[in-house]
């Protein structure tokens, strides 16, 4: 006869799912080392210190923080005369109403409504109704309500570019730009040629010097400042000048050479016929200069 098998123990079963991953999580623990703690005092101590210094910068002020609301700046209106109900305009256009609609002719005599119910027996058109903020005939004028000041820097002057150079605009006086020929400087200019000029006079006291004169005239303008003193075609000092039948002012040479382009004058267009005349009173004053210079030197 055979012997019976005997059934084996159930003793190793299939583990679970998460049982493996506990294991897992078990081993990992065990081999990662344990982090020491930190002493956190001196973050502590540096947050602290923080906030006192935070706390002794702050100033304690009277004053709530009020977040800003747009109050209708833009449209106030002034109210620094009589009102708008009240004035002589307001007056005048009641009584026009009046007028036409023939109430006034209803209550006259019966009830009183003031200035503006007054009877108008001259019919005004409405130009002369205009007319008369000019001639006054119906008191002041009501004052402008949305008038407002503005403030404008220029930084940048609009001179005129050929009257500061040369001393002549075709534009005369429609031109646009100032005609200044003066020179603009700054303020590290002004205190530097000031700190200059005591200096030099520190200097003649020392030596026993006198002071030079004071130039009475030094700030006067001479007749012949609006002359012109420069070409316009070459924007350099005269040169042997030469005048045009126009009157205007050229360099001979300069002259000469706009002549073999045309024969009109380069300022205003005139026809010249090449007609140059020598400008004395220049040339005058260009010897004068020259021997100025040289007595300098």
């Amino acid at each position: 006869m055979f012997a019976t098998r005997t059934k084996k123990s159930k003793s190793q079963k299939r583990k679970s799912d998460k049982e493996s991953e506990n294991s897992d999580a078990k081993l990992v623990l065990e081999l990662v080392e344990p982090i020491s703690k930190r002493n956190k005092t001196d973050r502590v101590a540096n947050n602290r210190n923080k906030n006192d210094l935070g706390r002794e910068a702050m100033i304690d002020s009277e004053r709530q923080v009020v977040p800003h609301v747009y109050a209708g700046d833009a449209t106030y209106e002034t109210q620094i005369d009589t009102e708008k109900d009240r004035d002589a305009r307001a007056v005048l256009e009641k009584n026009i109403l009046l007028n036409k609609s023939g109430s006034i002719d209803d209550t006259s005599g019966k009830l009183y409504k003031g200035q503006a119910a007054y009877k108008n027996y001259i019919a005004k058109s409405e130009s002369q109704i205009g007319m008369n903020k000019y001639t006054g005939t119906q008191g002041p004028i009501r004052a402008q309500t949305w008038a407002r000041s503005i403030c404008r820097f220029d930084y940048q002057p609009d001179v005129c570019k050929d009257y500061k150079e040369t001393g002549f605009c075709g534009f005369g006086d429609t031109c646009k730009f100032l005609h200044d020929r003066g020179d603009y400087k700054g303020g590290w200019q002004i205190e530097k040629e000031y700190k200059e000029k005591q200096m030099a006079q520190r200097q003649r006291t020392l030596q026993g010097k006198t002071l030079d004169e004071v130039d009475e005239n030094e700030y006067l303008v001479s007749d012949d400042a609006d002359e012109q003193f420069a070409c316009t075609i070459c924007r350099q000092p005269f040169q042997d000048a030469v005048k045009t039948i126009c009157g205007h002012i050229f360099c001979e040479k300069c002259a000469l050479k706009h002549f073999r382009k045309t024969s009109r004058c380069f300022n205003c267009g005139k026809q010249t016929n090449g007609a140059f005349n020598v400008a004395w009173e220049i040339r005058k004053k260009e010897d004068k200069k020259k021997n100025s210079a040289e007595d300098s030197t």
